[in-house]
């Protein structure tokens, strides 16, 4: 949480907020029954230690939701060979490109399989056509863009490639 966020919510809302890592964190000291790890997981370089954490801190049968980019969506396949034609030496998925970074991804199979390694069982993951907005710009190339983008966001929806991945899992 932002250091902005964590101050709206204690100012508005009278809330006692802990700002720290996951690996740091004294709030992951539990029980719990619900966590939830909403856009965590793709920031932080070892996910895997911050789910046995997590799981450490649930009760038995406790639930997690979770949310992460889909690498294996369309629009990461077709973004990135859409870089490489322009001869931009970006990248729209794993790069540092852009803050807050995506320093590790995953695709649904790989999901799982972290799950699985850390004590957890999925037991709903859905993906999604989540929004991606583009810069402002003007013009007939920003606007074919914008087309293309979201052409390729809803057919990947439809074929199974969506952005976006949500996950409730229960802790084994």
């Amino acid at each position: 949480m932002t250091e902005s966020y964590a101050r709206i919510a204690s100012e508005t809302h009278g809330l006692e907020i802990e700002q720290a890592s996951s690996e740091s964190a004294q709030s992951l000291g539990g029980p719990y029954e619900v966590v939830l790890l909403a856009a965590i997981l793709e920031h932080l370089y070892d996910p895997a230690e911050t789910l046995k954490r997590v799981r450490s801190a649930l009760r038995p049968g406790g639930l997690v939701f979770i949310d992460v980019a889909n690498e294996c969506s369309l629009m990461s396949r077709a973004g990135n060979a859409y870089m490489r034609l322009r001869a931009k030496d970006w990248a729209i998925n794993l790069s540092p490109t852009f803050s807050p970074f995506h320093v590790v991804g995953f695709c649904p199979m790989s999901l799982r399989y972290l799950l699985g390694r850390t004590g957890f069982h999925p037991i709903k993951l859905k993906l999604h056509r989540w929004n991606i907005p583009l810069p402002p710009a003007d013009g007939c190339f920003a606007a074919l863009e914008r087309a293309g983008l979201n052409a390729v966001l809803s057919l990947g929806k439809r074929i199974g490639m969506g952005v976006g991945m949500t996950c409730w899992v229960v802790r084994l």
